[in-house]
C-alpha cells in the first residue's frame, strides 16, 4: 500500500465509523465497529472490514444493511474527506476476534491435555 492510500484508509476508517454511529438509517440494535479499511493504490476501491457483536445472523443482517445503504454512506463522506472520486465501497465481516478465540481455545485444550498425561 502506498503512503497516500494508507493515509486515505485511515481517514476513511474514522469517517465511516462516525457515519455508522450517527446515521439513524444505520441503526442496527447491535454493536458495530469499523475494524479496518484497505484502499487500493489507485484509490478506486475500499474494502471495509466490520466487527459486529452478535450472532452470525445479526452479523449478516448488518452487512446486508450496510450494502443496501452504501449510497447514503458515500454521499456522507465528503463532509469528512475531500477526494475527487469516492472509492467503491465493499463490506466484509471481520472474523479476526473469532479466529483468535478459537486458536486460544485450541491452545488451552492442548495445554490441559498435556497436563493430564
Amino acid at each position: 500500500m502506498t503512503r497516500r492510500s494508507e493515509k486515505i484508509s485511515y481517514t476513511l476508517k474514522k469517517a465511516l465509523s462516525d457515519i455508522v454511529q450517527s446515521k439513524r438509517e444505520l441503526e442496527f440494535g447491535v454493536m458495530v465497529s469499523i475494524s479496518d479499511v484497505k484502499v487500493t493504490p489507485d484509490l478506486s476501491q475500499a474494502k471495509v472490514f466490520i466487527s459486529v457483536l452478535g450472532d452470525s445472523e445479526s452479523k449478516n443482517q448488518v452487512k446486508k444493511k450496510l450494502e443496501l445503504n452504501v449510497g447514503l454512506i458515500k454521499r456522507s463522506l465528503p463532509k469528512y474527506i475531500q477526494l475527487r472520486k469516492i472509492p467503491a465501497i465493499k463490506f466484509f465481516l471481520d472474523d479476526t476476534l473469532e479466529n483468535a478465540e478459537r486458536i486460544q481455545r485450541l491452545i488451552d485444550e492442548a495445554n490441559s491435555s498435556s497436563k493430564i498425561q
